[in-house]
């Protein structure tokens, strides 16, 4: 007889909000799950509601966030044909029809279908025809009445509710710097009642998002109109005032009851190696900015562009030969991922870049094989498709050159990128060496900040890798009213991090200005659905390519993501599996007739007996909580007298088959929502 147990884990509140695997790895916990679904169910400004509801830059981040939603869906775990859902472009055609964008005639706007959909107050479900009916019961994906999605603290309703307590102070905030984080946390401020001004040492707002990406990725038309709609709520701007030298943060900090500062990382990093000070050598950072600004920038006809993360390089190496990394360390290497990751992406928005500039060759190398690259599936075959000539497993080892002027670049192939502990720690083939001739060599291997903006305020402490030293929980420094966030503070991320960074800020300034500690309270809904269903053809429905411009039409500043219709993305969204319905079993009512076991597509059931089954000590207080004895009394039982229902959630699909099937009604399929709630600590 098998010795062979099954580890069992009795989920509590934070395991039934994992499993909502989109929400939990989006950085501010948008509800991607209830967006994808209304939008498949034709409520299109219902799922703007939600997209928009803890993320003010929504309509930037439907054109060109990083989407860690989509990596995490589970809909791409569940077998090889089974692609994520399209999350991302789904949410840019709810901003368009209900964004502050709206309306507008943006860039590939008469390439876009916009067609309406009349919405049924019954729920009706569309396939990808939009207007036919599938089911007119209520209990459809997405639904779960009368709470149909799950919002967090920084949810505007939230921020609101917050604002109206009594006895709260208005402060007056200064904001150093208008990219998304300097944004983010002036809408949560404003939301708040506060008086914000933002300082910008440049033209425009947007920072990175306007200097660091390029324009074919993102119209500025939509962008700006998201901006302004932030400006509207009461925050004031002052644009080309940069900090540190005319108005220093000392003196911001005497007229402000606090400062924020999101400068970012606006200065590229240069690479040690000989060369580097040639002429020829850019930084990607400073390609971009020139670029973006509409500026003439001449780079020859060949062009290499290196993504290879060099800081990275640094920051592993280091800490390995200091042996066990301390915590600090770690954070570092940790870090240092990050920013490698965020190497090769702008590379590749460097080479496209300099396509569209007129150079004739563009290369670009980077230490990643294939398979190991950080850059999106799609990001690769764009720039492929465009021309660009990748070379993976490929470093720089020393830049050439004659008169002062770049002729050249020494390259070197790598034999590994990651150690046996899976850190980043790149070796190179000596012997491998080859020179490829160029006219300008392109620096795409991080950013660093420009700290004068911290001139005079020597209580700001910075860490060993040059960010502002935080604390996580509240974004406050180690000067108890300055804050900051974004990549200044945590190093190269996401657009969407900067905005968790703004939110967490927000709420730690105004723990500041009140004098009192917010404390969060999870409240829990479940709701049963007794005719769950869904999407019609669900499982067969394939990832569609988001539409582009033709190849023939990528020139200049055309943006070239053209968008689903709302018809693809109704029909990309109902491939959502809706991860927050869930299996409910009442034992009580289970005769064991496994007709729950034998009609599941995916094999997640399974009964058996106590003595197969072990877990921690909840596992044990629920089973004697259940059965009125131990869970060891019934393992050493010789002839066993009580089973138990398995289930696999990484592989259910919440197709219902076990409940339709189940002949006492002993499944039943419930969908889980939660709402954070703040208060004030007594």
């Amino acid at each position: 007889m098998s010795d062979y147990r099954y580890k069992v884990k009795i989920y509590d509140t934070d395991d039934w909000r994992k499993m909502v695997k989109c929400q939990a790895a989006c950085p501010v916990h948008t509800d991607a799950r209830a967006y994808v679904t209304a939008i498949a169910r034709g409520e299109i400004k219902l799922g703007y509601e939600i997209a928009h509801d803890p993320n003010p830059l929504s309509t930037v981040c439907g054109r060109i966030c990083g989407a860690p939603c989509e990596t995490a869906c589970r809909r791409g775990d569940i077998g090889p044909d089974f692609e994520p859902i399209a999350i991302r472009p789904i949410k840019r055609v709810l901003t368009e029809h209900y964004g502050p964008e709206a309306g507008q005639r943006l860039p590939g706007a008469d390439l876009i279908s916009t067609e309406s959909i009349e919405v049924n107050p019954d729920y009706p479900v569309f396939s990808a025809k939009i207007g036919k009916k599938l089911s007119s019961c209520r209990d459809v994906p997405g639904t779960g009445a009368p709470q149909i999605y799950s919002p967090v603290r920084w949810s505007r309703a939230e921020l609101e509710r917050l604002a109206k307590q009594p006895g709260r102070k208005i402060g007056r905030i200064a904001v150093i710097g208008a990219g998304p984080s300097g944004l983010a946390v002036a809408h949560d401020l404003a939301l708040l009642g506060h008086k914000v001004t933002i300082f910008e040492a440049g033209p425009k707002s947007g920072g990175m998002m306007r200097y660091g990406v390029p324009v074919y990725r993102i119209d500025q038309q939509a962008m700006d109109a998201e901006i302004q709609s932030i400006l509207d709520m009461g925050v004031e701007i002052r644009y080309n005032t940069p900090i540190g030298k005319d108005i220093t943060l000392p003196q911001l900090r005497r007229e402000f009851d606090a400062v924020y500062l999101g400068v970012g990382l606006m200065k590229g990093r240069m690479i040690n190696i000989e060369g580097a000070d040639l002429d020829g050598v850019i930084t990607a950072v400073d390609l971009l900015l020139n670029y973006n600004l509409g500026y003439k920038v001449k780079l020859g006809k060949r062009v290499l562009v290196v993504g290879g993360g060099d800081v990275a390089m640094d920051a592993a190496r280091t800490a390995l030969r200091l042996g066990q990394p301390t915590p600090e360390q770690q954070q570092a290497l940790d870090a240092a991922s990050d920013e490698e990751s965020e190497s090769v992406k702008t590379a590749f928005d460097v080479a496209r870049t300099a396509l569209r500039l007129g150079v004739a060759d563009v290369r670009m190398i980077a230490l990643e094989d294939w398979d190991e690259l950080p850059a999106s599936k799609i990001e690769v075959e764009e720039a492929l498709e465009e021309g660009i000539q990748l070379f993976p497993r490929t470093g720089p080892n020393r830049i050439l050159g004659k008169g002062g002027k770049v002729t050249g670049l020494e390259v070197i192939k790598v034999a590994s990128v990651f150690d046996e502990n899976g850190r980043f720690n790149p070796k190179f083939i000596p012997g491998s060496e080859e020179v490829w001739e160029c006219d300008t060599v392109i620096l795409a291997i991080g950013q660093q900040a420009d700290l004068e903006v911290l001139g005079g305020a020597d209580d700001v402490e910075i860490t060993p890798r040059g960010f502002v030293k935080v604390n996580p929980e509240t974004g406050q420094t180690t000067a108890p009213d300055v804050f900051a966030g974004g990549d200044v503070a945590y190093g190269p991320k996401l657009i969407i991090d900067a905005v968790r960074h703004g939110h967490v800020a927000a709420l730690g300034i105004e723990e500041y200005i009140q004098g009192k500690q917010l404390k969060v309270e999870v409240k829990t809904e479940w709701t049963n659905l007794p005719n769950h269903v869904m999407f019609e053809n669900w499982t067969k429905l394939e990832r569609r390519k988001v539409p582009s411009l033709p190849l023939d039409r990528r020139t200049g500043i055309s943006v070239i993501e053209l968008g689903y219709s709302v018809e693809q993305a109704a029909e990309q969204g109902s491939r959502c599996l809706e991860c927050s319905v869930n299996t409910i079993f009442d034992g009580s009512k289970c005769i064991l007739c496994n007709a729950c076991v034998d009609v599941c597509p995916w094999d997640c059931l399974k009964i058996v007996t106590l003595d197969k089954i072990e877990g921690d000590e909840l596992l044990d207080k629920v089973v004697e909580a259940q059965l009125g004895k131990p869970l060891a009394f019934f393992q050493q039982e010789d002839s066993p007298t009580v089973a138990a229902m398995l289930k696999n959630d990484e592989t259910c699909t919440r197709c219902a088959l076990c409940a339709e099937r189940c002949p006492t009604d002993a499944i039943t399929m419930e969908a889980f929502r939660f709402k954070e709630e703040l208060s004030y600590a007594e």
